[in-house]
């Protein structure tokens, strides 16, 4: 029997076996990368493009005041954080390929995560649920990097360094690519279980 998928409103990932599929949130975004074949980096941009084309009515996109383009700069930012246009690249948890996926979310995602295509469709439709579930671009990508129960956890951006790093990361690149200057950038990190203010990430 197939396995079935259930994107929750929270945003996480279950397969008929009710497993949680989340990275650790301290693992680094690219460790090394495996002896398969790269693909080049334009052909990862087209590939990029192509994604964030199909997915560009998907309403999450709308729930957080993004454009068909500013979506498609998102996304590609995503990737770039996550890889840098490595399409082997492997973590040491075992997150592979341009969006970094794990073994248990690609299937529960029904992508095959060693193909480049299917793991950008994979990582696009991840992050998209995030989207969706928190309606929140920062909390999104804190889901996407930490997993959605570490944000629903802390009631917002979890208090972690790499979290933390990671969101001011993409939006660092999310302005080089749209060709703007890089501003500070306020990361609200919740203060539940925690004393430590929100924290100023200098963009520059």
């Amino acid at each position: 029997m197939a396995d079935l998928m259930v994107i929750g409103t929270d945003g996480s990932v279950r397969t008929s076996g009710w497993n949680f599929h989340e990275r650790d949130a301290a693992e680094p975004a690219v460790a090394r990368a495996e002896t398969a074949a790269q693909v080049p980096k334009q052909a990862i941009l087209a590939a990029i493009r192509a994604t964030s084309e199909r997915h560009a009515k998907n309403r999450s996109i709308a729930l957080v005041g993004l454009s068909a383009t500013k979506w498609h700069v998102l996304f590609q930012a995503l990737i770039e954080a996550e890889s840098s246009y490595n399409s082997t690249a492997i973590s040491p948890k075992g997150a592979y390929g341009l969006g970094q996926l794990m073994p248990a979310t690609a299937r529960s995602l029904g992508v095959d995560r060693t193909d480049p295509h299917q793991n950008l469709e994979g990582a696009a439709r991840y992050l998209l649920a995030q989207l969706g579930a928190f309606q929140n671009i920062d909390l999104a990508l804190a889901a996407y990097n930490a997993g959605p129960h570490r944000v629903r956890e802390y009631g917002g951006v979890p208090p972690f360094a790499e979290t933390r790093a990671y969101i001011a990361r993409i939006h660092r690149i999310r302005a080089r690519l749209s060709g703007q200057p890089a501003e500070q950038s306020i990361v609200h990190v919740s203060t539940r279980g925690t004393t430590r203010p929100p924290v100023v990430i200098a963009l520059h």
